[in-house]
């Protein structure tokens, strides 16, 4: 799998000087971040289909080199997809299977923690960081700056324009999004623990033999 690493609006267009992850497709990294992924709330913006479609990128392991399903762009060739965690992250790489041909993006630009973000914020604002995406037909790995994407609740790629230099393949595809890194449970909600600030008399019984010895001092 080819590794890639570029600093934010450092793009290096002569190739990955990385290396590869020899894991089994069966198998998957340990650090794989898949299980706090919070799928059902993963959208993406411009899509075909509908926002829901981001979630199909959101595959296990053994699935990432399927190119039977995958995430489109509809009225043009850019793509922002939101993915919200159900802990708190800290990011070590990103892991992305994109379309060939005329269909692969150009480049991929990251945000933390910015779920909010349209394609008018992400073509104002700086990148946490932003990524060539290399021309292969396998899936890259593109290590992030770690020290960048702690404390990371949600992420959001964006994939501003595509290689078809106006050809046919107007549209940009995806086929797999994998992340990889460490987690920590998020601290508790306001709300979710109810101390009792002043205890009713009804609510604590004392039992009558104990109640009637204590007032005889015994």
């Amino acid at each position: 799998m080819p590794s890639c690493s570029h600093e934010a609006h450092d793009h290096d267009h002569g190739g990955c000087d990385g290396h590869d992850h020899d894991i089994p497709l069966s198998a998957g990294p340990t650090d794989s971040l898949y299980p706090v992924i919070d799928t059902e709330h993963v959208v993406a913006l411009n899509a075909a289909g509908g926002g829901e479609k981001g979630r199909v990128v959101i595959k296990e392991w053994a699935e990432k080199d399927d190119e039977t399903i995958w995430l489109e762009s509809e009225l043009d060739d850019s793509l922002i997809l939101h993915i919200p965690f159900t802990a708190s992250v800290s990011l070590r790489s990103i892991t992305l299977k994109a379309g060939h041909g005329g269909f692969r993006p150009s480049e991929m630009r990251v945000f933390v923690n910015a779920a909010g973000l349209d394609f008018s914020d992400a073509e104002a604002r700086e990148p946490t960081q932003a990524f060539d995406v290399i021309e292969s037909r396998e899936a890259g790995e593109y290590q992030v700056k770690a020290a960048k994407f702690a404390s990371t609740t949600s992420l959001a790629l964006f994939f501003p324009n595509n290689e078809s230099e106006g050809e046919d393949e107007e549209t940009t595809r995806i086929y797999y999004v994998g992340l990889r890194g460490s987690w920590r449970p998020l601290p508790n909600k306001l709300g979710e623990i109810i101390y009792e600030a002043a205890p009713r008399p009804t609510d604590h019984k004392v039992h009558e033999g104990i109640s009637n010895a204590a007032r005889q001092g015994l």
